[in-house]
């Protein structure tokens, strides 16, 4: 029995714990939105700019239970330099005649990138450390 409330009372910590990541994430994005706005930074750009933000929490969120491993971020700037790079050319030099980019055409890309993401960091991870782990990822 006392495992059945010692189990019940972390499950619930972390139920809190997931809604408070997710209430902060939307906050700090609508403050995003609202600061580019005001300065008046192209909408394709701010596109790009969520799109990246969008697909690397969610890897980060999957990811949480190793946050403390200095592989894990060592693999995520690896992929972040990479991803950045792509986006800039794509952005800059394809869509050089669009001022506006909707985030709803760009989402099934983040989608599918942040499915790399989490293929490619965890691949990283194992050639940093020479260990491989099984993982599963948890939302």
């Amino acid at each position: 029995m006392h495992g059945e409330l010692k189990r019940s009372r972390l499950k619930r910590r972390d139920s809190v714990v997931n809604w408070a990541i997710t209430i902060i994430s939307a906050i700090i994005t609508l403050l995003l939105l609202v600061a580019a706005d005001s300065r008046g930074i192209s909408k394709k750009w701010v596109t790009a700019v969520m799109g990246t933000l969008g697909s690397f929490s969610l890897v980060i969120y999957a990811y949480r239970q190793r946050l403390l491993r200095w592989s894990l971020w060592v693999s995520l700037s690896i992929c972040l330099a990479i991803h950045l790079v792509a986006i800039w050319i794509f952005f800059q030099y394809v869509l050089i005649d669009w001022q506006t980019f909707s985030i709803w055409l760009w989402l099934p890309v983040m989608v599918f990138e942040a499915f790399i993401l989490l293929i490619a960091v965890k691949r990283i991870e194992e050639k940093l450390t020479s260990k491989r782990e099984t993982i599963r990822a948890s939302f």
